[in-house]
């Protein structure tokens, strides 16, 4: 529901509820239980609706926060994952220019040393990268997870709305039939 429709909503809510709160003050001075029962089932038709509103309000908001969390989070690991990434770059660079100034200076030994220490820096580095995607993926699940609670929440919260909506509707139609069994004109304005 858009903001304009939402507060196009909340507009009706409030006259509703005045509209209601004057005839139940109009039957109970004119001693008509009728008019005063059609002014109380509009008031909590509007408190309904007002209250339905509100929720949906809420499910919206947690919709589009856990929306934006998941998409902090994807980006969050992609910078970890390109960040392990560089530094095992620079890493693995650092090692061959060491193993080229070297080369011509070292012995066997010396070069059997060198490649064990780059296996284990790559090893090391591959390591890293492999704990870095596995934390996005993680923290994307969780944030995924957030999100799919979040739109379960609204969906919930909208078919309640549409429940208080159609409780609020079944209310207004039995203040009708109570009017039109006690004689009381309908109210042509919110027909």
């Amino acid at each position: 529901m858009s903001q304009h429709n939402k507060a196009d909503q909340a507009r009706k809510g409030l006259i509703a509820s005045v509209k209601g709160k004057a005839k139940e003050i109009a039957g109970a001075v004119a001693g008509n239980d009728s008019l005063t029962a059609e002014g109380q089932l509009e008031q909590t038709e509007a408190r309904k609706r007002k209250e339905a509103s509100t929720t949906e309000s809420v499910a919206d908001a947690q919709a589009q926060q856990a929306r934006a969390e998941a998409t902090e989070a994807r980006l969050e690991g992609a910078a970890e994952r390109t960040e392990v990434e560089a530094q095992a770059a620079a890493e693995k660079q650092k090692a061959d220019r060491q193993r080229v100034a070297d080369k011509g200076a070292v012995t066997a030994a010396a070069h059997q040393d060198l490649a064990a220490e780059r296996r284990q820096a790559e090893q090391d580095a591959q390591r890293q990268v492999q704990e870095a995607r596995t934390q996005e993926r993680v923290e994307t699940a969780a944030a995924q997870a957030e999100t799919d609670e979040a739109l379960d929440d609204q969906w919930s919260s909208v078919r309640a709305s549409a429940h208080d909506r159609a409780d609020a509707a079944r209310a207004r139609q039995r203040a009708d039939e109570l009017a039109d069994d006690a004689g009381v004109p309908r109210d042509q304005e919110g027909s």
